[in-house]
């Protein structure tokens, strides 16, 4: 199980936010196991860092995240996003929302919809609770939730 053992852990903020929602004490904090966000997960905020830093900005957006998902091949996310017939290859205009923000809003996301991980599909959901983004990406933060069911349900078109 990946533990949280060192400071340069490149998942580290959303680490300590997941820390804090599952009420561990500040000292348990390196030794939270990373289980609940899933690979895809870790690997779209992997792809934000990574966007992040080829773009020199000296912190990670959730304009970031938007990048890292759609360059995911698969997931629930970049499905959902097909099946509304958004256009990935276009880059939204920037709208500056705070990475730790959407994270927060994504784990509310992933709890209201019962689920005990947090995926690609609440990361999404997570981005489009701020209307800057929503707006952006010319997508209903309500129908998307609906999309996501349904791809989760696997009843997507």
């Amino acid at each position: 199980m990946p533990v949280i053992n060192d400071i340069s852990c490149p998942f580290q903020r959303a680490a300590l936010l997941v820390a804090h929602w599952s009420g561990a004490r500040r000292d348990e904090i390196r030794h939270l196991p990373l289980d609940s966000l899933t690979a895809r997960a870790r690997q779209a905020l992997d792809l934000a860092k990574q966007e992040a830093r080829t773009l020199s900005h000296d912190r990670v957006t959730a304009d970031h995240l938007l990048m890292g998902l759609a360059r995911l091949d698969e997931g629930v996310a970049i499905m959902t996003l097909r099946s509304l017939g958004c256009d990935l290859t276009t880059r939204a205009q920037e709208t500056g929302v705070d990475l730790d923000h959407v994270v927060e809003l994504a784990r509310r996301e992933a709890a209201g919809l019962k689920h005990r991980y947090i995926g690609t599909e609440h990361l999404l959901l997570g981005l489009l609770c701020e209307e800057k983004t929503a707006a952006a990406l010319g997508v209903d933060l309500r129908q998307t939730r609906a999309q996501v069911i349904k791809v989760l349900h696997g009843r997507a078109l």
